[in-house]
């Protein structure tokens, strides 16, 4: 590869120093801007690497939609509805008997919303309702090309991924409307053919994602991304991101990727914000920070307390996250960039890192 010039080094480690100094201000001031609402663990689908291993079965001590609506009025009491972005998700959130009414309850308080769906019920009656509920995302989870989809996630999975986005499209949608693919082993090498398939959808935002060894695929290795399928996949979204066709594809969040890659492969640098400016409530009412992290990390319960108070006097073990700096951590030259990589790559804070994309994609130079 060809060696870097000093003055790009020296724009590279401006930028991270700037970087360094709004993220310890994040910290210190912790403003809330992100809330996952996890309004119910049910699913029609069972994929075999879902990270929060959901099924078609309803989950003891779910919350009903009426406590949703008290929850959402709370949080407009205590914050600024209109800077938090609250994304709605499951579970399959459209499986929710009367989230419409959680919708337009998030729309009356001025929150700007999303959802995350896997499109089986979003019909073009559920698309009109959408538009007319003022939701302003819709992630759309597809994983692979038509046929791996199909096998991957439930037969019939990709037709009515179509469906969805076609409804959205005819019942005008303005929002932005995005695919999430979790990435697996058999995946890699078709990324070429799934971006044709995303565009030919029609949809301008992709958004991918190495499945995660946690949840059900923490039994199936085989699905999990090894460091040449890693490496593959982050110079995929490098050239991709720079051939000027659409859509151009989004690396998610999981911690320092490599001066190779931060800067690149997503909009922003390397910034895990779980319990920063991110906090979520699971669906029996745990407070936490996004639904991935393990239990390990809740911090109190939506039914006994006000998020707010939760908010500003706990979360301390992803506001210091010196405990991370152990194992592969602990004498890593990219650290102070990292801090640890992605909390949801934690079962808790005794716990080891379950997987560092840096060394992956390093290895396999």
């Amino acid at each position: 590869m060809t060696e870097e010039a000093p003055s790009d080094i020296a724009r590279r480690e401006a930028l991270w120093q700037t970087h360094r100094e709004k993220w310890e201000k994040l910290v210190q001031e912790h403003p809330l801007r992100y809330v996952f609402l996890e309004v119910t663990r049910r699913c029609n689908l069972a994929c075999a690497y879902c990270g929060s291993g959901c099924t078609p079965k309803a989950t003891r001590g779910e919350m009903l939609i009426s406590e949703w609506i008290e929850i959402v009025r709370q949080i407009a009491s205590d914050f600024d509805a209109t800077k938090i972005m609250v994304a709605v998700t499951g579970g399959e959130p459209l499986l929710k008997e009367g989230v419409d009414e959680l919708f337009h309850e998030l729309h009356r308080h001025k929150f700007g919303f999303g959802m995350v769906t896997n499109g089986f019920f979003l019909d073009a009656e559920r698309a009109r309702r959408i538009v007319d509920s003022g939701m302003g995302s819709v992630s759309i989870s597809m994983d692979a090309p038509t046929e791996l989809n199909d096998r991957l996630r439930g037969k019939g999975a990709s037709e009515k991924v179509a469906q969805a986005v076609q409804a959205l499209h005819d019942a005008g949608f303005k929002g932005k409307l995005e695919i999430i693919s979790t990435i697996t082993s058999p995946v890699v090498g078709l990324l070429p053919m799934m971006r044709e398939h995303v565009a030919r959808l029609r949809i301008p935002y992709w958004r991918v994602a190495p499945v995660m060894p946690i949840g059900r695929a923490a039994a199936r290795p085989d699905l999990v991304p090894g460091d040449r399928e890693v490496r593959a996949m982050l110079e995929f979204v490098r050239a991709s991101r720079r051939d000027g066709f659409a859509p151009a594809p989004e690396f998610s969040e999981e911690g320092f990727l490599g001066n190779r890659f931060e800067g690149c492969v997503r909009p922003y640098l390397s910034q895990c914000r779980a319990g920063i400016t991110i906090a979520g409530i699971l669906s029996d009412g745990r407070i936490g920070a996004c639904p991935e992290l393990g239990d390990a990390f809740v911090q109190g319960d939506i039914r006994t307390e006000r998020l707010k108070d939760v908010w500003e006097t706990r979360y301390q073990v992803l506001r210091d996250r010196g405990w991370t700096r152990k194992g592969v951590c602990a004498e890593c030259e990219q650290y102070e960039r990292c801090h640890g990589g992605s909390m949801h790559l934690y079962e808790g804070p005794d716990g080891e890192l379950l997987r560092c994309l840096y060394r992956m994609a390093k290895n396999a130079e």
